[in-house]
């Protein structure tokens, strides 16, 4: 039985966790604050700088007292905090299983965090045997949601050892105006669908203007416009394709928005949406939900099965038929029940703040302290061949 802890309470006793991330963000800063309510919580990153995003938060990681440690590094400052637990973000990366390597070196119990699911999974059957030599490693995992429990289960993890609720974000940073009521920002238009999205291939960008192409050929005098905040490689293809497509004074690419930006950007919006070909879980619906927005969220995001009850808070679509997004654009554009589903989204994404990402690894860390792993003669070769692949 998998333990989803949306209303749990937290064990009385306090844990030492090491936490770690590739690199912190205002994400992982708000779990780590949630967190340290309860346990003393050794931050960690692999890298200052995440390359993938633009986050400047360095002021607020060294208030936080995060710490970036090279592999090689990692062991002794585990020892040195005397740590309980050690919760590392999945199982592919070489910091993460470097990581691990120093878990087993040390006898210390480790947590996996992973948003990992069928959908979202790249390789041959060998990688997946290897996998599951790695993550047998791990003594409990904290895992984003339904698809993600599935996928470690596949792989021969205990369903007794997984909690559900690592993906969330601070819900009160993005509820900071009701959906409607933010300041219009200059330039935009009065009623938009949103998107926020790195412009890169997998978050189906190009689609996403078919489709509000579409929708736009059928309700041209009253239609909304489209405002995309994001910055990548395909930008100005996406722009181009706007172009062609005659909707190019209606799609606003507004580039990189910081975290300080979005929630005006979410609340002047009318609906979100969410096209990826396929996403872990897919955070900004979060983002959108927490605001109180209808939501159109693809069938490749991880996120939809737990966070979209279709037809009360929004949609799931085909992230390949333009033609059923654009009438679900159609369908949310001319609701009289937005409102309603706005608020119905606020009521679900309640249960997924920050709070259930701190009982969850709560949970997941006693789990681990609890159970004796007996992988780790063999966790040399097993390391080492994930490794291989790893790079």
């Amino acid at each position: 039985m998998v333990r989803a802890l949306a209303h749990a309470t937290r064990p009385g006793a306090a844990l030492r966790i090491a936490l770690l991330f590739r690199s912190y963000g205002p994400y992982h800063l708000a779990r780590l604050k949630a967190l340290r309510k309860d346990h003393t919580v050794l931050a960690v990153e692999w890298s200052p700088v995440d390359g993938d995003y633009g986050w400047e938060e360095s002021e607020r990681k060294r208030e936080a007292g995060v710490i970036a440690l090279s592999a090689n590094k990692l062991a002794a400052k585990l020892a040195e905090f005397s740590t309980e637990a050690v919760a590392i973000p999945g199982y592919s990366e070489p910091f993460a299983l470097g990581a691990l390597r120093s878990c087993n070196k040390l006898g210390m119990p480790a947590v996996l965090m992973s948003d990992t699911h069928a959908g979202s999974i790249r390789g041959n059957a060998g990688r997946e045997t290897l996998k599951r030599q790695v993550v047998a490693l791990y003594r409990s995992a904290l895992v984003a949601g339904k698809p993600h429990v599935e996928y470690l289960t596949s792989l021969g993890f205990p369903s007794k050892r997984i909690v559900a609720g690592y993906d969330v974000v601070d819900n009160r940073h993005f509820s900071t105006h009701a959906a409607g009521s933010a300041p219009k920002n200059d330039g935009l238009p009065q009623t938009y669908f949103f998107c926020c999205a790195r412009f890169v291939a997998k978050k189906n960008l190009q689609f996403l203007v078919e489709a509000f192409a579409q929708y736009r050929r059928e309700h041209l005098r009253d239609a909304w416009d489209l405002v995309i905040a994001g910055d990548g490689p395909l930008r100005d293809a996406v722009a181009r394709h706007a172009s062609e497509l005659s909707v190019g004074p209606n799609v606003h690419i507004l580039g990189h928005r910081s975290y300080a930006e979005l929630p005006d950007l979410y609340a002047a919006a009318g609906a979100f949406i969410l096209p990826s070909v396929v996403d872990e879980w897919g955070l900004v619906v979060n983002e959108a939900m927490a605001t109180g927005l209808p939501v159109l969220v693809s069938k490749g995001a991880g996120c939809h099965r737990d966070l979209v009850d279709i037809g009360v808070n929004g949609f799931v679509f085909d992230p390949a038929n333009a033609g059923e997004l654009a009438g679900l654009m159609t369908r949310i554009a001319t609701s009289t029940r937005r409102n309603e589903m706005g608020a119905a989204s606020r009521r679900i994404i309640a249960d997924w703040d920050v709070d259930r990402f701190a009982n969850g690894l709560t949970a997941a860390a006693d789990l681990a302290k609890s159970s004796h792993s007996r992988k780790r003669f063999h966790i040399g070769g097993a390391i080492a061949a994930a490794l291989s692949f790893a790079r």
